[in-house]
């Protein structure tokens, strides 16, 4: 039975959550809806009241969060954490405590400690580790608790979907009668199958914009706030059980916590270059951005023997961000924001260019196959105002984790691998089209691996990495 919604809460209001408000007032006409957000320039408030939405200015901090909510947030709210440094698991456990259902696009601390490699403190796998630990907990409980979404957006979120569909993709192209995979062990019974050794959150976006990059102004089409967090984390990714030779598996460093599906390693994401492709862009060297479903998704596809990994991919994030966004990472080459004296998120201020985002599944035993969208801007436009194709692949997304989270009301923690991928594709792809699936031969050792025997190809980390070895 499907749920009432009866209120929504928005905890920030930049270019996420103005992107989601055409999206949300056309999907839930006349529901209630109230912004925190610390900034609320004019043109915020200007589209808060474009939509109906009430507003207050106020920055959502762990010594405010409970006076600020408490009595907007109950049962039938809807609480969204579109903000950078509010604690995700925090406004879990409390909003569920309230009776309400909560989603995020991303998790996130109170704050984050930039630059910070001495320890694996500041990284997605620790955060996302405690939100699993909450999760375990609740559901050993066996007490139904209000759904609470986590990290599902584009990337994390919609890309775990995009997985899905692409191993099914695979599927029916090399093996005879596929099944649909069930549960997580079938899931990644199948990647075993394909030979499915790396995926790939691969991701070019060539939107530009008709006004140039200032001195010291960083820019990009998602959040400034967020993208610098991330490129000063330390690189990590989902570890593949083939990772066993190179200078990066010797280099890497190991949790002691969780199932241990990811590592990190001693240096930024913004001094870190690795090759992918895209249908489009072709062979592209981007960064390796930390990000949640290098982890959520390198998990759902692990099997073992007891307590040996028998098989895992190697999963992570390989991001060129639009040409301005590049540029102004140089911003960040001493491994602090110091330099950073403005901000900018591209959007009615773009002339050309699309988000290409997708995933790439390399195997050993088949060609590679990208599944992904070429969202353009002028189709986002005609899809919704105050949005660019990176936003509304995100607001996408969150739409459609909305659609599954009414119909799985008392489903406690849950993450994008948890969710229905049929269902997803149904309510949220059609915010990403035009979908493309493309098969290449592609190797990042060059034309020869890519032409080579897939048996005899390797797929290490370190025929990807283009940036400093690792000391």
């Amino acid at each position: 039975m499907r749920a009432a919604l009866r209120n929504v809460v928005f905890m920030g209001f930049g270019n996420i959550g103005q992107a989601l408000a055409p999206l949300l007032r056309r999907r839930f006409g006349h529901v209630v809806v109230q912004v925190l957000d610390e900034r609320m320039t004019p043109e915020q408030v200007a589209v808060a009241a474009e939509f109906g939405f009430e507003w207050q200015r106020a920055c959502v901090c762990v010594d405010n969060f409970e006076a600020l909510l408490r009595g907007r947030v109950g049962e039938g709210t809807l609480l969204l954490n579109l903000a950078t440094s509010i604690d995700s698991l925090t406004l879990i456990s409390w909003a569920q405590a309230q009776g309400a259902w909560y989603l995020d696009t991303c998790i996130d601390p109170w704050a984050y400690r930039d630059g910070e490699l001495a320890s694996g403190d500041n990284t997605n796998y620790r955060m996302r580790q405690a939100v699993i630990e909450c999760q375990t907990a609740q559901r050993r409980s066996g007490v139904p608790l209000p759904t609470a979404v986590v990290a599902h957006g584009a990337n994390p979120g919609m890309v775990s979907i995009f997985a899905k569909e692409a191993l099914l993709r695979m599927a029916r192209r090399w093996r005879p009668q596929p099944v649909a995979p069930v549960g997580r062990i079938e899931w990644a019974q199948l990647a075993q199958a394909l030979g499915v050794r790396v995926i790939q959150v691969s991701e070019r976006d060539t939107q530009s914009g008709a006004m140039p990059r200032a001195p010291g102004e960083f820019v990009n089409t998602w959040s400034v706030d967020g993208f610098i967090a991330e490129a000063l984390q330390p690189v990590e990714m989902g570890w593949g059980s083939h990772e066993t030779q190179g200078p990066w598996h010797a280099s890497v460093c190991q949790h002691d916590i969780g199932d241990r599906c990811g590592v990190y390693a001693p240096q930024l994401g913004v001094h870190t270059r690795v090759k992918t492709r895209t249908p489009a862009a072709g062979e592209v060297t981007g960064w390796l951005i930390s990000h949640n479903e290098a982890f959520s998704m390198a998990s759902w596809l692990t099997l073992r023997d007891g307590d040996r990994v028998v098989y895992r991919p190697t999963v992570y994030y390989a991001y060129h961000p639009c040409d301005e966004a590049a540029d102004s990472l140089a911003l960040l080459e001493a491994g602090h924001r110091a330099d950073v004296q403005a901000a900018r998120v591209l959007k009615d201020e773009i002339v050309d260019g699309m988000d290409e985002l997708g995933v790439l599944l390399l195997s050993d035993r088949y060609p590679a196959l990208w599944f992904g969208s070429q969202l353009s801007i002028g189709r986002a436009r005609a899809l919704a105002p105050h949005n660019n194709a990176t936003s509304l692949q995100v607001v996408g997304g969150v739409m459609g984790a909305i659609e599954w989270l009414l119909l799985h009301p008392m489903a406690g923690i849950v993450e994008s691998e948890d969710l229905d991928h049929e269902l997803l594709m149904r309510h949220a792809a059609p915010y990403w089209e035009p979908l493309v699936e493309a098969v290449f031969a592609w190797h990042p050792a060059g034309d020869a691996e890519a032409v080579s025997p897939a048996a005899e190809r390797r797929w290490c980390l370190d025929q990807f990495i283009v940036s400093k070895a690792l000391s």
